[in-house]
């Protein structure tokens, strides 16, 4: 059986050193000690949800003949749920957030128990959006909750060894949901029924984890007790007015439009550019990544606690980038594409962190702006998803997949240039007499 990471007994805000320094938690105090092993839990229980639904795109296609076109749909329909988390973010900061997170992640559990009864491809995708709307509407309140919880300068390595974790556990469920995938033959809708109801039911005592953390922990008290605020306009348009906060948006969109642009062809770039089969696939699309950010996520995200947010935003978006690039000049080189699967793994864990935990951390102050601030941050994030995914279709009628790869990948590498300026440029000032 699998050991999960100790929490080491102190009441200091740091990690010990240690040998398994890259793969143990920082150290906390008693009860973010408590709410930590919750937590795990609740990201455990979800990457399993995550992993077998991660096989979604090529069930799709091996199994229900998706086209192209329609696996960009649930990518599209994401970008409701972030254009929801946009309101949802001005409503909440004032409120306790557990609920916000609780009924969506519930609905998502739920929602993957009925997609085991469709076997039309346009349906089984359509679910798939619908739970990533629940996904991304649940997600402004987390960077508050992790803030309430836990002690500053510990939160990104705290985030980062749990989807370190969740990595190794997602690889194994998107592994073995593919084996079996690949044995079922004549049974394979039985199969898919099967696994996808296993996903709900995992989705579902996921969030009955996290259901246990506290409202309180030893981290922000202005966090844990929203006020009203007193002009409600200004401050839900407080983050658009933060200068900053905007460059940070920018050079995000030109990092998701490039990202979800290509993102859309990959299974079909392996399934039919490639013919590999379905673990082939899942080695590829999920399993290489996977291991790579379990053994690279925990120095990663530490290193993120004593680096800008612009230079963290940088080298990950590079290693991002590097990935599509790769792909789009392998042409039938095995060895290149596992390197270009392998930068993929630590920039994946690295975003996750900054984008849905802890970025947000570094422009709004503690209280009801850091829900604010999420809403900006996935109303830009919601427009890059509706519009990314929306050109790829158009543009698969006139370009190769590997153009659609290529073209993704240097305006992912604009935005890694986009935040080492911003990085340099703030240098300059704070340099400045």
């Amino acid at each position: 059986m699998m050991a999960v990471p100790v929490v080491k007994e102190t009441t200091g805000g740091r990690r010990r050193s240690s040998l398994t320094g890259a793969f143990t938690p920082p150290s906390l105090p008693p009860v973010s000690r408590g709410a930590f092993r919750f937590h795990l839990a609740h990201n455990l229980l979800y990457a399993v949800f995550e992993g077998i639904t991660g096989n979604v795109p090529l069930i799709a296609v091996k199994a229900m003949n998706a086209t192209d076109a329609q696996l960009q749909l649930p990518l599209a329909m994401t970008s409701l749920g972030l254009f929801a988390s946009v309101f949802l973010g001005a409503f909440m900061a004032t409120r306790r957030k557990k609920p916000f997170v609780l009924v969506p992640g519930f609905a998502a559990g739920l929602t993957a128990l009925a997609m085991t009864w469709t076997t039309s491809a346009i349906w089984f995708l359509a679910f798939a959006g619908v739970i990533s709307i629940l996904d991304f509407a649940m997600r402004p309140a987390v960077p508050s909750i992790v803030r309430s919880v836990y002690p500053d300068g510990c939160r990104s390595h705290l985030a980062g060894t749990m989807r370190q974790w969740s990595s190794i556990v997602f690889l194994a469920a998107t592994l073995s949901s593919s084996i079996l995938l690949s044995l079922a033959e004549k049974n394979i809708y039985l199969v898919i029924r099967l696994e996808i109801a296993t996903a709900g039911v995992a989705c579902l005592g996921a969030f009955l984890c996290f259901w246990r953390l506290p409202v309180r922990g030893d981290g922000s008290e202005a966090e844990a007790e929203p006020a009203p605020e007193p002009s409600f306009t200004y401050a839900t348009l407080s983050p658009l007015l933060d200068r900053r906060f905007r460059r940070y948006l920018v050079a995000f969109f030109v990092f998701s439009f490039g990202n979800l642009f290509q993102q859309g062809v990959v299974p079909a770039f392996f399934s039919h550019n490639m013919s590999l089969g379905y673990v082939q696939s899942t080695l590829l699309i999920h399993i290489i990544p996977n291991l790579a950010a379990f053994l690279s996520g925990g120095r990663l995200t530490a290193w993120f606690e004593t680096a800008t947010i612009w230079r963290s935003y940088a080298l990950v978006t590079l290693l991002w980038g590097l990935d599509p690039l790769i792909l789009s000049i392998a042409g039938a080189s095995l060895t290149l594409v596992v390197c270009g699967r392998i930068a993929r793994g630590p920039a994946t864990l690295g975003s996750m962190v900054i984008a849905f935990f802890t970025g947000v951390h570094s422009f709004a102050k503690p209280g009801g702006n850091t829900t604010r601030y999420m809403a900006a941050f996935f109303l830009v994030n919601g427009v890059a998803r509706l519009v990314a995914p929306s050109a790829a279709a158009f543009a698969l009628t006139f370009l190769s997949r590997q153009s659609i790869l290529l073209y993704g990948a240097l305006a992912i590498i604009v935005s890694s240039a986009m935040f080492w300026w911003n990085d340099k440029r703030e240098s300059r000032k704070e340099c400045a007499p």
